[in-house]
């Protein structure tokens, strides 16, 4: 690989670094705020990563506190800049989670900051994104596609689902990187047709990355083909709300009522095609109260999660998605009842004096298997 001039990429900022690369010897330059510390540690793993790339360049690391990956992270996306080519690398194994699995919670975290991607394992949110795209300034979107992959490919996200929110546009040039990272799926935003859809799959049978898809309806034509959406491909799991960009689109305020419609409409879509409803962030976090607020009353309208911008979040997300004891009770009650008046050959089982029809039985079922699976 040839380089054709001097580049960089990074930052200089908390647990991040700065590298300049350019056509040279293959000398390696550190300046480091642990001084000498690391040194040695640093210059190895960067001239192992260059010597598997095949490329021989002069590089410049100017870093605090960044841990390897972000590092070599670095050293790509300046190398690729350098190269005018992708970096080439192993794609990592990971095991693909269930259709159904929880997803209460899903937190976004900019996907060009190290120092928020790093702590993501201690915060317990079912679903991790790792954003490219509206957290992500245009110019450090191929940053933040290396660091994005190298993360996905270094770091223990705990019992976290993995998920990257790729740019509708780019969509392409961030996949070809980060399926070396496998993560358990790709978010796509403002989805407005089930074309919109076929188009990424295309992308993913061509790239040969096996993953889930969670289009995110951020429109108003998005809420007008909802439905299409839903049933575009066997590879969606769920379809998410995007509130903050669909009130723009409409030109209207962010009030219960002005998001009622379309949240029932993509509730009414997710739930006919068989796949999970998940409402979108809560803007304010300082306001705790607000957020227990329209999380409980998604619930009502059969929503199964909604999404985080914030760590503080997620346990209060968990908490309103929590069966209460008394529905706990009352739908072991219900089961109990069943079970009896099968045992007993009946064919209606009653509580209370109330006959317990089918609906109440599934409803009492769901609520006992939500119960167990959110203790777990």
């Amino acid at each position: 690989m040839k380089i054709e001039g001097e580049f960089s990429a990074g930052r200089i900022e908390k647990r991040d670094c700065f590298v300049k690369v350019k056509e040279g010897s293959g000398k390696i330059q550190i300046k480091s705020k642990t001084g000498e510390l690391f040194r040695e540690h640093i210059e190895g793993i960067v001239s192992q990563r260059m010597e598997e790339i095949d490329v021989i360049a002069d590089v410049e690391i100017e870093e605090n506190g960044a841990v390897d990956y972000v590092i070599i992270a670095r050293v790509e996306s300046a190398l690729a800049k350098a190269t005018m080519s992708d970096i080439p690398d192993k794609k990592m194994r990971r095991g693909k989670t269930a259709k159904d699995r929880v997803r209460r919670s899903r937190l976004y975290v900019p996907g060009n900051n190290p120092r928020f991607i790093n702590s993501v394992a201690i915060y317990g949110s079912d679903c991790t994104i790792l954003d490219m795209e509206d957290s992500v300034p245009v110019e450090q979107k191929q940053d933040a596609r290396y660091l994005v992959k190298n993360a996905l490919k270094t770091m223990d996200f705990g019992k976290s689902e993995i998920w990257v929110r790729i740019n509708k546009e780019m969509a392409r040039e961030d996949m070809n990187l980060i399926l070396y990272g496998n993560p358990h799926g790709i978010c796509i935003p403002k989805v407005e047709s089930k074309e919109d859809v076929e188009v990424i799959e295309k992308i993913l049978n061509e790239i040969n990355l096996d993953c889930h898809l969670m289009p995110i309806i951020e429109t108003a034509k998005g809420i007008k083909n909802v439905e299409d959406i839903a049933n575009a491909s066997e590879r969606i799991v769920a379809l998410a709300f995007g509130a903050e960009d669909y009130t723009r689109d409409i030109g209207g305020v962010r009030k219960w009522e002005t998001l009622l419609y379309p949240r029932c409409r993509i509730v009414v879509a997710s739930k006919s095609a068989n796949i999970q409803a998940l409402d979108t962030i809560y803007p304010n976090i300082e306001d705790m109260e607000g957020l227990i607020k329209e999380t409980k009353e998604i619930i009502k309208l059969g929503f199964d999660g909604k999404g985080a911008i914030h760590p503080g979040q997620i346990e209060a997300i968990h908490e309103c998605f929590m069966p209460s004891p008394e529905e706990i009770e009352e739908a072991r009650k219900i089961v109990d009842a069943i079970e009896r008046a099968r045992k007993e050959d009946r064919g209606v089982a009653t509580l209370n004096g109330k006959m317990i029809d089918l609906p109440v039985e599934n409803k009492a079922r769901r609520i006992l298997k939500l119960a167990e699976m959110y203790r777990s």
